[in-house]
């Protein structure tokens, strides 16, 4: 399993994502407190995308390829921090 926290910049950001996650294999949750929700679901990721400190929950630990494929969106919550982003 592999953790990293995540971020987003604009609906069409959210589009991409969940079209990259939904054509890997790798189940894949995002979290932020207490709520969880698939990160292959548009609707889900929606519901959790205006939050801050989201975090991408791989359940496949030889996930490197995928990662490299979501580098902009790892990249984007280093940046963001704890910082609360409205999409």
């Amino acid at each position: 399993m592999k953790k990293v926290e995540i971020g987003f910049w604009g609906v069409e950001s959210i589009l991409e994502f969940v079209s990259i996650a939904g054509a890997c294999k790798e189940k894949m949750n995002l979290a932020c407190g207490d709520s969880m929700v698939n990160a292959k679901s548009l609707l889900s990721v929606l519901s959790l995308s205006a939050a801050g400190g989201l975090e991408l929950i791989i359940h496949d630990d030889s996930c490197d390829s995928l990662l490299r494929l979501l580098e902009l969106y790892v990249e984007h919550g280093r940046l963001l921090g704890n910082k609360h982003i409205t999409v």
